[in-house]
């Protein structure tokens, strides 16, 4: 039986189709949030990431998503905009940093809810009644109230001043 396609017509679509996806793995375009020349901070913005910024022309954060990337020009869904026109970026779920903070949260707020469930079950356990509950309130709202200020310690911002710098990084030519 004859196949339908002669083998180098497979072979050829075979390896354009392998050159296309070897340039597109090597291929990297990024925005990178950095702090002076600290890099173990830095924030990298790939295409297709959605990107919540105010810029020098409007006062407002402005969410979008980054089209693509050019040596001096960022192209949005809805914008154009060059590094030097942000003013702040909005980082809360970008920073890998604020997920330890959230964890240390509610591993403190945890740790309160279950001290005084302990207590009071041991409490009515032992003696029936809730007169246990004295002397571990304090503690667990202590914890509670840890719990809630590490939460306010988020990275919430980043602004675009000082040491701080928005660049452009291409790892290819166009």
């Amino acid at each position: 039986m004859k196949s339908t396609f002669p083998k180098t017509k497979v072979s050829f679509i075979t390896l354009t189709l392998l050159f296309s996806l070897a340039h597109q793995s090597f291929s990297q375009k990024f925005i990178l949030l950095q702090h002076g020349s600290n890099t173990k901070s830095a924030l990298r913005y790939q295409i297709g990431e959605e990107l919540t910024y105010k810029s020098t022309r409007f006062d407002y954060f402005v969410t979008d998503v980054i089209v693509d990337i050019k040596t001096d020009i960022i192209v949005l869904s809805e914008n154009i905009l060059q590094p030097k026109d942000i003013t702040v970026v909005d980082i809360r779920n970008k920073d890998p940093r604020n997920q330890t903070i959230k964890n240390l949260s509610l591993l403190s707020m945890g740790a309160g809810v279950i001290y005084l469930l302990v207590n009071t079950v041991n409490s009515l356990y032992q003696q029936g009644d809730l007169s246990r509950l004295q002397d571990s309130w304090v503690l667990s709202a202590g914890l509670l109230a840890g719990g809630y200020g590490i939460s306010k310690l988020r990275y919430k911002e980043f602004r675009h001043k000082g040491d701080n710098k928005i660049q452009i990084v291409i790892l290819y030519g166009d």
